[in-house]
């Protein structure tokens, strides 16, 4: 089954420690998928800085670029 694996680089609750793990995992899975978007957060909306709680409590929307990203690999 294919897998499609998305971390953002401002994610304090999901790690690149745990984004290394899964490549490490699955680095024998040809049909994985690793894609990381440095300025998302744990919402995986943009923002700037050191992430918090606070930002979940604004209005935001999932980043255009990883819904790009993620309709072509199921096009795929």
């Amino acid at each position: 089954m294919p897998v499609f694996v998305a971390q953002g680089g401002r994610d304090y609750q999901v790690t690149m420690q745990d984004f290394k793990g899964w490549k490490r995992g699955l680095r024998r899975r040809p049909n994985a998928v690793f894609r990381l978007y440095p300025l998302l957060n744990h919402l995986l909306v943009a923002g700037r800085g050191k992430s918090s709680p606070q930002e979940y409590e604004k209005a935001g929307h999932v980043h255009g670029k990883l819904i790009v990203d993620v309709a072509r690999w199921i096009k795929r």
